[in-house]
């Protein structure tokens, strides 16, 4: 066994491949999506509501963790913090490369209760944003309603909106709840029962029927009683930064890259001096 990898590494270039494409599959496994169907960052919390603002500070700290890089806000409203950096930006172009934040945060259209479609319609926004993911980034999509836009990242099949309550969704469920309540899950992420604002979610999510089946298995908060029974209104196929998971930093493929020759090399090397 021991002859047959000393042989894979002695050809420079095949070493090289096999760690870059490693390091491509680590990068993908680390990435996190988040669902949220609620309003308070992109539209209470830009009116000062204390419940709406301390669950704002709740998710920066949670997808921002402790990583020195600021968080993306994309979308039409301008958002703050009180706990870790954002940058505010119309859309994903303006925003630059995307590996200069921890997570990139989608606002609904006019910060309020349904996706904003053309943020990642606009020419190479979808690319760029796969691109992020597939580096190990959090995404979170305000007031996700199933749109076939964000398929690239929810994987949905243009089937999400049949599995989506409330506001903008197929099914049943409040257009305003305050009735949505903190998992075990939600509270390793870094977050608390939020105070009432008078209209915390408008949307919910079927985990178990539908959104599970994709990878969705983490609800931070469930629905509650104004939806129905195992959906939930804010719903990730990962762990935050705060968690353990999402946006963990790793090398480039170019680092992998130099990684693979440097050891292929250092093989190499060994074999001519014990020849």
């Amino acid at each position: 066994m021991f002859k047959t990898i000393k042989a894979v590494l002695r050809s420079t270039w095949v070493g090289a491949a096999l760690l870059f494409f490693t390091g491509a599959m680590l990068q993908s496994a680390n990435a996190t999506v988040i669902l949220e169907g609620s309003d308070a960052i992109g539209l209470h919390s830009t009116y000062g509501d204390v419940n709406a603002v301390a669950y704002r500070d709740q998710t920066w700290s949670a997808i921002g963790g402790s990583d020195s890089r600021p968080i993306a806000a994309i979308g039409s409203a301008t958002l703050g913090s009180g706990t870790h950096a954002i940058m505010n930006f119309a859309n994903v172009a303006a925003a630059g490369s995307l590996s200069n934040y921890v997570a990139l945060y989608f606002i609904a259209g006019g910060g309020c209760c349904t996706e904003d479609d053309s943020l990642v319609t606009a020419a190479g926004a979808q690319a760029a944003i796969s691109a992020y993911l597939a580096g190990g980034g959090t995404v979170m999509i305000q007031n996700y309603i199933g749109g076939a836009a964000w398929d690239f990242a929810v994987g949905a099949g243009g089937m999400g909106n049949a599995h989506v309550a409330g506001v903008g969704g197929a099914l049943s469920g409040s257009s305003c709840s305050d009735g949505e309540t903190v998992t075990a899950a939600g509270t390793l992420n870094g977050f608390t029962q939020p105070g009432a604002i008078g209209c915390w979610s408008h949307q919910a999510y079927d985990q178990a029927g539908f959104f599970a089946g994709l990878g969705f298995t983490t609800s931070y908060f469930n629905g509650g009683a104004d939806f129905p029974v195992g959906f939930s209104s804010l719903l990730a196929n990962g762990q935050t930064v705060t968690g353990g998971g999402g946006g963990t930093a790793v090398p480039e493929p170019s680092a992998l890259v130099l990684f693979g020759l440097g050891l292929a090399g250092l093989a190499f090397s060994r074999r001519r001096r014990a020849n």
